[in-house]
């Protein structure tokens, strides 16, 4: 708790200077989705770039574009795990050098942490984006049944239970981290077409427009 605490102030005042550095109503979002394993979170980040024309970066993407260096790192850790490791702020850092933000950016699975998403906020400045977050909401006992259908090695029981532990350990408390965010939560629980309708609603309400009927 100390440490959370001690950390609201300087993040706080990150999120103060990206704002004061937007001239408000014409700043790009910086659409950040939040949520557990097997919340939806890839699926509705090209959702959002189809319909909103809003370009995303995966961790996921993070993960397998820099997997030499990861497989040094990671010990006996999976590559999943890699997900937490800091390493993925450097990653993103170096891809947003040369990415186009010209109508925003879409970050899936990023942050994964709580030290992460201090590193978004020190990068705030810089990206002159408005940050709208979107929490994908599924209860646990969901998230174990959408596992046994994927058969992917990173949703078996072990790794998955361990993967929903550290979500809630680094994430529940995110809207400590960015208390300037526009936070919207959202029922991933439901059927696609139903979440996907939540999030449009969320993001039209934050002033974006589609770029596809």
């Amino acid at each position: 708790m100390l440490r959370r605490i001690g950390l609201i102030p300087f993040l706080l005042a990150a999120v103060w200077a990206q704002t004061a550095n937007s001239t408000s109503g014409t700043a790009q979002p910086l659409i950040v989705l939040i949520g557990p394993p097997l919340s939806g979170k890839t699926t509705f980040a090209e959702s959002i770039t189809n319909s909103y024309g809003i370009p995303s970066i995966a961790i996921e993407d993070l993960i397998s574009g820099n997997a030499a260096e990861l497989d040094r790192l990671r010990g006996e850790k999976s590559m999943a795990e890699m997900r937490y490791d800091p390493a993925m702020s450097r990653y993103l850092q170096a891809r947003l050098k040369s990415a186009d933000l010209s109508r925003g950016l879409t970050l899936d699975g990023y942050p994964a942490t709580l030290v992460q998403a201090e590193d978004l906020a020190k990068m705030f400045p810089d990206l002159n984006l408005q940050l709208i977050a979107l929490r994908l909401q599924v209860p646990d006992d969901t998230i174990r049944k959408r596992a046994k259908t994927t058969g992917r090695e990173s949703d078996r029981p072990e790794i998955l239970e361990q993967r929903i532990k550290d979500y809630h350990r680094e994430m529940d408390a995110i809207s400590f981290y960015f208390p300037k965010a526009k936070i919207v939560d959202i029922d991933a629980s439901r059927q696609e077409a139903q979440t996907w309708k939540q999030i449009q609603t969320a993001l039209n309400s934050a002033g974006l427009k589609p770029t596809t009927k």
